[in-house]
């Protein structure tokens, strides 16, 4: 089987669909039943510092044409397989699709946040987004969801019907649960980095996520600064700035040395960032997934979401949860997070059984079957 999977967001992004795609085709790699082969046409450079899976290096084919351009030659005889050859079926991973003419196509839908809700995206996402994906999910044969949430919204919106739908929970387990020689040190040059006055014996409190008001990082910010003074607990975001977040941005350039933020980091910093903190807040208000939930439980860490969220269907037992919308209990959730010792054990005993359950060979397994499904 001769699969065309789009790999452009491996080659762009550090977190979100990047991470997803990366880890994807490092699984899909090390199969001896399919033969990838990664679509990478796009007009932008690959960003620097992604450690890319060596099967995308190899079979990377990424010529420099612009999306634009790209549909503009479709009706002209141009599609994946004019860059690919001839393959069985192609898989869509993003959402600006490539052109596709004559192979069965697989779609991934990630969420449909911005159709649950308008304000968790920013003005005119769904407008842009909404037609093209239903275009594309009208023409695949198969559609891939990472949660049962995602595969209701699917029904629920009428983007696609059920017996075209799979359910592929995603992995978590890209991370190494290893601590690094110089672990102490990187930590230390990141909150240096970042402006975060951190010692030893202070807690510290991770938040990551780009940015934005569905994440609801300025209510965790409040709850955060409600805290006894006396605990001496330190805030650090971890993420880029993503769009509607003035007064998070305006607070956080006080710079007070008790809270700050740091942009995307490598796997090595972000997993030695988790095995220092104390507790993981991660309020979202909407998720398809919620994959760092899942890495900071794979790392034993305490970690603070949102109920009536994917994060709380697939790994409750193991998460302190709360009401996002709540700014009281926010704080006090927060607090009980950093001081309950009994909760906090129980916990973070619970974090790596429940994480186990998602690996990327497990996502590279079921997504063998559904290509061999469309193909049947």
């Amino acid at each position: 089987m001769i699969v065309g999977i789009d790999a452009r967001p491996a080659l762009f992004g550090h977190t979100g669909f990047g991470r997803v795609v990366r880890e994807s085709l490092r699984a899909l790699g090390g199969r001896t039943d399919l033969e990838l082969r990664c679509y990478g046409a796009s007009w932008r450079r690959t960003t620097p510092g992604l450690e890319l899976p060596a099967n995308v290096a190899q079979s990377l084919r990424a010529p420099r044409l612009p999306a634009r351009l790209q549909h503009a030659l479709a009706p002209l005889g141009f599609d994946v397989e004019s860059v690919l050859g001839k393959v069985d079926l192609f898989h869509h991973t993003d959402l600006v699709f490539a052109p596709v003419r004559r192979a069965p196509e697989v779609l991934t839908i990630y969420d449909l946040v911005y159709l649950e809700s308008r304000e968790w995206h920013d003005p005119g996402f769904a407008a842009r987004v909404e037609p093209r994906v239903r275009a594309r999910a009208a023409a695949a044969h198969t559609v891939i969801v990472p949660c049962e949430r995602v595969a209701d919204a699917v029904l629920r919106f009428d983007v696609a019907p059920a017996d075209r739908v799979h359910v592929l929970p995603l992995g978590c387990d890209h991370l190494s649960l290893d601590t690094l020689p110089d672990e102490d040190q990187r930590v230390a040059q990141l909150v240096a980095q970042a402006g975060l006055e951190l010692s030893h014996d202070q807690a510290l409190v991770l938040v990551p996520g780009t940015r934005e008001p569905r994440k609801n990082q300025l209510a965790l910010l409040s709850a955060f600064e409600r805290l006894p003074a006396a605990l001496h607990a330190r805030l650090l975001l971890v993420g880029g700035v993503g769009w509607g977040c003035r007064e998070l941005e305006r607070r956080l350039a006080r710079r007070d040395g008790r809270v700050a933020s740091v942009g995307a980091v490598s796997d090595a910093d972000w997993g030695a960032l988790l095995r220092r903190a104390q507790v993981v807040a991660y309020p979202s208000f909407a998720e398809g997934f919620g994959l760092p939930v899942f890495e900071a439980l794979a790392q034993a860490c305490v970690v603070l979401s949102s109920h009536d969220t994917p994060m709380a269907d697939l790994a409750g037992e193991a998460l302190q949860l709360v009401d996002p919308r709540d700014p009281d209990a926010l704080a006090r959730e927060l607090q009980r997070a950093l001081c309950d010792d009994e909760r906090r054990a129980e916990l973070a005993a619970a974090g790596p059984r429940v994480s186990a359950a998602f690996t990327w060979a497990a996502h590279a397994d079921g997504l063998q079957r559904v290509y061999a499904a469309t193909l049947s």
